[in-house]
């Protein structure tokens, strides 16, 4: 089960109250790492995605497959908001949220699986995983430096966040990349990733395993994302070198 993703977003919505509480009114309105979104705009997604949780009718519905689309669409319309109020939102209905996440660990519902659009099925336990993974990426990445533009300390990426991060983006890859790596993987590769929230996943039907891609867990919420490309990091392939690299180019987790 996933307990560990509610604790988690528990510790992340801190995180993100505090920081949040720091901003001036130029922060709130700088550019953030995602395109076209500003800090105040990230903090806005984030609670949106919750919303759908304990508010669903209040988020506006896109007619696509896409998630982040129907994400753009309710960021679009609290543009003009004022921070408090952004900050009041958020506040508000990650409360609630969280406190629905805590009963998605008991059966019937936990195993109970649910279509999440382009983000594929998956069972309602791994469902706070998401919202810990989105806190993550959105927090470190996109908001602060060095690749978003606020400078404040860090939060920890510990194993209390990255376990249930990794457990999401490992549970999700085969589902969000299948149509990209369907043609690419024409023998096993094993992803290796080290460090907190170690895991490891292989892609690929029978047979001896042609790859293996080697990452921190850190790393790899990065490159995983497309964030940034995996070049730009520690990452080791082993074996058939082309084919890690061509696997690995093609991981695209959301």
């Amino acid at each position: 089960m996933s307990q560990a993703a509610v604790d988690a977003l528990r510790a992340e919505r801190e995180e993100v109250l505090t920081l949040a509480r720091s901003l001036t009114s130029e922060e709130w309105n700088t550019p953030s790492d995602c395109d076209g979104w500003r800090v105040q705009d990230v903090i806005a997604h984030m609670t949106m995605g919750m919303r759908q949780v304990v508010d669903p009718a209040s988020v506006p519905a896109g007619e696509t497959d896409d998630v982040e689309q129907d994400m753009e669409l309710g960021v679009a319309t609290r543009k003009d908001w004022t921070p408090e109020a952004v900050i009041a939102d958020y506040e508000a209905i990650s409360e609630q949220a969280i406190a629905v996440f805590a009963t998605l660990q008991d059966e019937p519902a936990a195993s109970m699986v649910v279509p999440m659009k382009n983000l594929g099925s998956h069972p309602m336990h791994l469902v706070p995983n998401a919202f810990a993974f989105d806190h993550y990426c959105h927090l470190r990445v996109d908001i602060l430096k060095p690749t978003g533009p606020i400078d404040r300390p860090a939060p920890a990426s510990d194993e209390l966040r990255l376990a249930p991060t990794i457990e999401w983006m490992l549970a999700g890859l085969p589902q969000m990349c299948e149509d990209a790596l369907a043609k690419v993987v024409t023998a096993p590769v094993r992803i290796e990733l080290t460090g907190p929230g170690a895991r490891s996943l292989t892609l690929g039907g029978d047979g001896d395993l042609a790859a293996t891609i080697t990452s921190s867990t850190r790393d790899f919420v990065v490159w995983g994302t497309q964030r940034r490309p995996w070049r730009d990091f520690d990452v080791v392939i082993d074996g058939d070198t082309e084919l890690g690299a061509a696997v690995a180019d093609n991981i695209n987790v959301i």
